[in-house]
């Protein structure tokens, strides 16, 4: 019987949705060894607002500043990290386009790039577990 890991700690990561259309932007990452996708966005430092937190990220990853809309969700399940003893507490807003230049080729740190993907064809093969529990619920909550 597998015995599960009991996180030493959390961290609080937060996450835009910025829709064209029916597509939706997405980060290619890296982290140490492996690459994967999610949405822009990232950890929120301590002492920090997570609006502010979200504003820093999304610039920092895209090159766009932007605007938060509304709450999306906010991670349901235990999400625990493959890589160290932490609990992931993710939240997903979705934003509005203010200005600046969008990056697509990352920003040269741990965003490889930058895609645009169909709402309906985003590739989940490649994403996290919380992650996958937002994009699971992802339809019921955007406007149609």
């Amino acid at each position: 019987m597998r015995r599960r890991r009991t996180p030493a700690a959390f961290t609080c990561r937060i996450y835009g949705v910025l829709l064209r259309g029916k597509k939706v932007l997405l980060t290619r990452s890296r982290f140490q060894d492996i690459e994967f996708v999610n949405f822009p966005g990232g950890g929120v430092e301590l002492g920090e607002a997570p609006r502010a937190a979200l504003l820093r990220e999304f610039k920092d990853e895209t090159g766009l500043k932007v605007r938060p809309v509304r709450l999306l969700h906010a991670s349901e399940a235990l999400h625990l990290s493959t890589r160290r003893p932490l609990q992931i507490v993710s939240i997903y807003w979705l934003v509005k386009e203010v200005s600046g230049r969008l990056n697509r080729g990352g920003n040269g740190e741990d965003v490889v790039r930058l895609l645009w993907a169909d709402q309906d064809a985003i590739p989940t093969q490649e994403m996290f577990p919380s992650d996958l529990e937002f994009v699971s619920k992802l339809p019921s909550l955007l406007p149609l």
